[in-house]
């Protein structure tokens, strides 16, 4: 089997001028109290019932939020692949897996079951999700468009199920938010790739072919499990708000990446390229206990 490559990871930044002394000697000597009775008097008073604006609350509220950007975000496939093109995209991706990794059985009951409850509880809980387990001694998981979510045996035997479910969260976030489709619209091969998409009936046959090819100029499926640090905050925010809609305690994605930063202190071949791409994970775990207590506090 092959391992990860160097990039494929998805889990798992006045002061005003003073007059001079000869200056001041011409200055008009006024006491100090009556200067503050002048500044009293000529203050606009304060109109009855006033408030501070939406505005300023909002603005006191996101100082110091890291996931500011993400709260009010709608989520759709609007100037991305339609969700049936993507279905059809997903469906020759995971073909792409299935030849590049040995995908077991072994875990998967556990894995379904936690993750279609990450699914469920979900802003896209429409979408069919499926779960797979890949035979490997890195710790990693990873997502494509389609529903498709991938976990390693490593990963499987290291976690909890709290910790699991924050991880398998944390991928079906990536899909809420289309984080692969939109690296997808950037890119070269996309106009090729949704062509064929649009003439795609099955998996096979010379249009399949055709896809094929231009998926492989961009690098294939695991290109698409490459995203950037913002990318990775918003799937964090958006795995740790579904955390307890599906059963799990959010306090798991803490000890998640506490254990992933004990292992990579001692040993960090087991991470492969896990979180290379990531933001730093004390910065994840101090997020993480923000939105942890901002959503007990609601």
């Amino acid at each position: 089997m092959k391992d990860f490559p160097a990039k494929s990871s998805s889990l798992i930044m006045l002061m005003r001028k003073v007059p001079g002394k000869d200056s001041m000697k011409n200055l008009v000597r006024i006491p100090l109290f009556a200067l503050i009775v002048t500044a009293l008097l000529f203050t606009p008073a304060p109109q009855k019932g006033a408030t501070v604006s939406t505005r300023d609350k909002a603005s006191a509220l996101q100082y110091d939020d890291p996931y500011a950007d993400f709260r009010n975000v709608r989520y759709s496939n609007a100037g991305l692949l339609s969700e049936s093109e993507e279905l059809k995209l997903g469906a020759q991706l995971h073909r792409e897996v299935t030849k590049k990794f040995n995908l077991t059985d072994a875990g998967l009951a556990r894995v379904d079951r936690i993750g279609q409850r990450c699914a469920r509880s979900s802003l896209r809980a429409n979408l069919t999700y499926k779960f797979h387990v890949i035979q490997s001694r890195e710790i990693n998981g990873f997502s494509i468009p389609g529903g498709h979510i991938y976990i390693t045996t490593a990963l499987l035997r290291l976690a909890n199920d709290n910790e699991l479910g924050s991880v398998l969260c944390h991928e079906v976030g990536h899909l809420v938010a289309r984080h692969s489709l939109k690296t997808l619209k950037k890119s070269r091969e996309y106009d090729d790739i949704a062509n064929s998409l649009g003439e795609l009936t099955g998996v096979a046959g010379s249009i399949a072919r055709d896809l094929g090819v231009a998926l492989g100029k961009m690098g294939g499926a695991l290109m698409l499990t490459v995203h950037t640090r913002d990318e990775e905050r918003e799937a964090d925010f958006l795995g740790v708000r579904s955390m307890p809609g599906a059963g799990l305690d959010p306090a798991g994605m803490i000890t998640m990446f506490q254990k992933l930063v004990r292992i990579e202190e001692t040993n960090s071949d087991p991470l492969g390229s896990l979180f290379s791409d990531h933001p730093d994970a004390q910065e994840r775990i101090d997020n993480t206990r923000y939105e942890i207590a901002r959503m007990k506090r609601r």
